[in-house]
């Protein structure tokens, strides 16, 4: 008869696995839409970079220097955290998700989505105010009256800089900016529609989109482009037109915390 053995389990184990210290202050964040990533940088320097989902092309995130304007703890689609970004125009955030294989693509309704735990992470890192670069190859959409977005800011400034526009780089195609734009193409020849399509772009210096860093940024440690990711700019952005004549300045519905027109999360 074999003698008995009692089976005791091992000792427990306690893995001290250190976790990622809080980055030194100032804390930057930089969401780069052409490799799909966010990059925190401390003190200038690049800290960490996770991989996140963007806007599609036919809803792009917004290009531009914001700030982290809310913060709060969600759930479900919109994963276990948001921050909104400070866009004027609408509702847009940097946010968790329930479908972390969207993650890496263009895939989104604006929003910027990251795995739960990596924006958990981010999350503990920024403040109300944390400044926030979407950086990335500007998007080229057919733009008209009541249309909102990056482009609309870029037609707006080299409107301004023809003389044909006197008024705020906002974001919103108005119904001033849609009287610029026939002052312009008609000066250039054009057939006059107010619409921004191609030609209209092309004539503006808009076209072919050109990358453009902030100034700091170029300046700023980076690790080399192999960890940083290829950059792999968005294909080709379908025609979408506004419905012209809406009134000037007038507010389009937003929809909170990320979300489209149709409920669907950003």
């Amino acid at each position: 008869m074999l003698p008995f053995l009692a089976l005791v389990p091992p000792p427990a184990v306690t893995l001290n696995l250190p976790a990622d210290p809080r980055p030194k202050e100032p804390v930057r964040l930089v969401i780069d839409t052409d490799r799909r990533t966010l990059s925190v940088y401390s003190d200038r320097k690049l800290y960490r970079t996770f991989p996140v989902a963007v806007g599609k092309p036919s809803t792009p995130t917004p290009l531009g220097s914001w700030q982290i304007a809310q913060k709060a703890v969600w759930g479900g689609a919109f994963g276990t955290r948001w921050m909104r970004l400070s866009i004027p125009y609408g509702i847009y955030g940097v946010h968790g998700t329930n479908n972390p294989g969207s993650v890496g693509h263009f895939a989104s309704h604006g929003c910027v989505r990251m795995l739960n735990r990596d924006v958990e992470q981010v999350y503990a890192w920024v403040e109300e105010g944390t400044a926030v670069d979407v950086v990335g190859t500007p998007p080229r959409r057919a733009v008209a009256e009541g249309s909102r977005g990056s482009e609309v800011s870029d037609i707006q400034r080299a409107l301004l800089a023809t003389g044909d526009y006197q008024g705020p780089v906002s974001g919103v195609f108005t119904t001033e900016l849609t009287t610029a734009v026939e002052k312009f193409q008609q000066s250039h020849g054009m057939r006059v529609t107010g619409v921004v399509h191609r030609s209209t772009y092309e004539a503006l210096g808009l076209y072919p989109p050109k990358r453009v860093d902030p100034p700091w940024l170029e300046k700023a440690s980076r690790s080399p482009a192999k960890d940083q990711g290829p950059i792999a700019p968005q294909r080709h952005r379908p025609v979408l037109l506004a419905t012209r004549g809406a009134a000037s300045g007038a507010p389009r519905r937003l929809i909170p915390m990320g979300r489209d027109s149709s409920g669907a999360p950003g």
